[in-house]
This record gives C-alpha cells, sequence and structure tokens, in this order.
C-alpha cells in the first residue's frame, strides 16, 4: 500500500512539471507578445510626434517664405492653443506679426501687431533664448523702434546685441541711428548713420544723414549729403524736401541766389508749395524788391489761405 502510494505520488508530481514546461513557453510567448505590442505602439507614437512636428515646421517655413503673415499668425496661434510652450510658434508668431504691422500705414492699425511681436517674442526668450537668438534680437529691436522714442533704449539693446552676434541686415545700422536719434544721441546717430551709408549707400540715408548734420550745425556735411542724394534720387518727393533744406542753408550762408534756384525748382516740382513762394518772397525782401516779394506771398496764399508766415507779411 505504502508502494503503491508511493507510486501514484511520483506520478502526479511528473505530470504537474510537465504542464509547468508546456505553460511557460506559452507565458513567455505572451509576455513578449505583449512587451513588442508596447514598444511598437511606443516607437509608432513617436515616429508619429515626429512626422507631426516635420510637417508643422514645414507648413510654417512655407507660410513664412511666402509672406503670408495673416495665415502665419493663425496656424501658430493653433499651435499655441495646443502648446503654448512650442518655441517654434512662439517665434514665428512674433516674426509674422511685426512684418504685418510694419505693412500698416496707420499707427492704430500698426501698433497692435508691433505689441503681439514684442509680447510672442519675449516669450519664446523665457522658453528657450538660443532659439534663432540673434534673428529674434533683431526683430525685437527693430518692434521696439516701432513702439516710439520712450522705447528706443531698448531698441539700442536688441540691435546692437544681434549686431554682436553677427547677424547684420541691409537696415540693422539704419534703425540703430535712427534709435539714437529719438534718444537725442546725434553724435552716435550720425556714427551709425555713416556705417549705414556706406554699407548700404542710398537717398533716403544721404537726406537723414544730413538732417541730422543740420541739428549738428555742420552745414558743410549737411550740404553735401543733400547734394548726393539728390543725385540719387528719382523720387520727387524726396527731392522736394532736400531742396527745402539746401536753400535754408544757402540762406544761412548768404547765398542767396542758390537759394532761389532751389525754390524756383521746388515749384518745378509742386506748383503748390506755399512754403517755397513764401520764402521767395522773403528772398526778394532782403534784395529790397518789395513788389516781387509782396506778389510770392499771395501766390503763397493762393496754395494755402492759411499759410501763417504769408498772411503776416500782408495784413
Amino acid at each position: 500500500m505504502f508502494l503503491s502510494d508511493k507510486r501514484t505520488s511520483f506520478y502526479l508530481e511528473r505530470r504537474r512539471r510537465s504542464r509547468i514546461k508546456k505553460i511557460i513557453p506559452i507565458f513567455l510567448f505572451l509576455v513578449l507578445a505583449a512587451l513588442g505590442a508596447y514598444f511598437f505602439t511606443k516607437n509608432k507614437e513617436s515616429v508619429r510626434g515626429v512626422v507631426n512636428k516635420s510637417s508643422k515646421r514645414e507648413i510654417i517655413l512655407e507660410l513664412w517664405e511666402n509672406q503670408k503673415y495673416l495665415d502665419l499668425i493663425n496656424y501658430c496661434d493653433s499651435l499655441l492653443e495646443e502648446d503654448p510652450a512650442s518655441v517654434d510658434a512662439l517665434i514665428f508668431r512674433g516674426f509674422a506679426s511685426f512684418y504685418e504691422g510694419a505693412s500698416r500705414v496707420n499707427f492704430e492699425d500698426k501698433i497692435p501687431f508691433i505689441d503681439d511681436s514684442v509680447s510672442f517674442l519675449r516669450k519664446a526668450i523665457i522658453f528657450d533664448n538660443n532659439r534663432l537668438s540673434p534673428q529674434v534680437d533683431y526683430v525685437l529691436g527693430r518692434a521696439y523702434y516701432h513702439k516710439g522714442k520712450y522705447y528706443a533704449d531698448l531698441s539700442i539693446k536688441y540691435l546692437e546685441k544681434s549686431i554682436d552676434e553677427q547677424y547684420i541686415r541691409r537696415d540693422s545700422y539704419e534703425y540703430l541711428a535712427l534709435a539714437y536719434a529719438e534718444l537725442g544721441n546725434n553724435e552716435k546717430s550720425v556714427h551709425f548713420f555713416e556705417i549705414a551709408a556706406e554699407n548700404n549707400p542710398s537717398d533716403i540715408l544721404f537726406s537723414l544723414l544730413a538732417q541730422i548734420y543740420i541739428d549738428l550745425d555742420s552745414y558743410d556735411l549737411a550740404e553735401e549729403y543733400l547734394l548726393q542724394s539728390n543725385d540719387k534720387t528719382n523720387n520727387l518727393q524726396i527731392e522736394e524736401k532736400n531742396l527745402f533744406l539746401l536753400g535754408q542753408i544757402y540762406e544761412s550762408k548768404s547765398n542767396m541766389a542758390e537759394a532761389q534756384e532751389c525754390y524756383l525748382r521746388i515749384i518745378q516740382i509742386n506748383s503748390g508749395s506755399a512754403d517755397a513762394y513764401y520764402r521767395l518772397g522773403l528772398l526778394y525782401e532782403m534784395a529790397g524788391d518789395n513788389i516781387k516779394a509782396r506778389a510770392e506771398w499771395r501766390r503763397a496764399l493762393r496754395a494755402d489761405p492759411q499759410h501763417y508766415g504769408a498772411r503776416l507779411k500782408l495784413f
């Protein structure tokens, strides 16, 4: 009886071990299959994330390169609703806002976009101050300049930072010069205008540089740049403005004949220039020809019935 029970126990143990051996491979297979499915799903999600990120960046760059700034603003806003810390969306939202604002003529239309540009670019710096750093500094510098003279110091800060980082655009020094002019620092303004004129000579730059030299009482240099501006320009408005400044410079030097030529040229460009008629009248008055002087002042009043100087002279 004892041996029979022992033999039965032995066989039962063998059957149990046999079952375990069969179960273990099945269990391992199920575990490995589950792990494989898990890692496949995670990898698929990771790949999908990379693809989505890549496609989003491509859409951003396509809108940016095609200068579709309003579309880019709307697209970046949709991305920021999903991820408020998306640095790419913040940066290009700021860029698009600046260029859309800069294209607006009226200050009331311009300033909301400029404010948005500053806000989104500052947020981008908080999340990642290295991403497109010099480009961000350059646009921030320009944006602060457009916000007005009370932000000129911040404009200078970011423009100089972008220049230090060797990101120099055609108008970098021009904006820097304008910002220093807003602060009343004419010496630095002239310095950067001259650099801008060397790198990108233009009629507008020469005219702006001349006006700064007039403020510094450097009339010879102002005259030189005004003449250079007129040599380069095809814009009659710029030429008219330059001629008026030249006329006043010649008056200060007692070169009345040259001043007269300037005012007569202005009248050829713009027959409704009351100021040119008024200045001609002053020249005739200084020459002792009151009849011609009063005739010019009457022409000034026909061009502008409210012209203060002409009314004062005639009445």
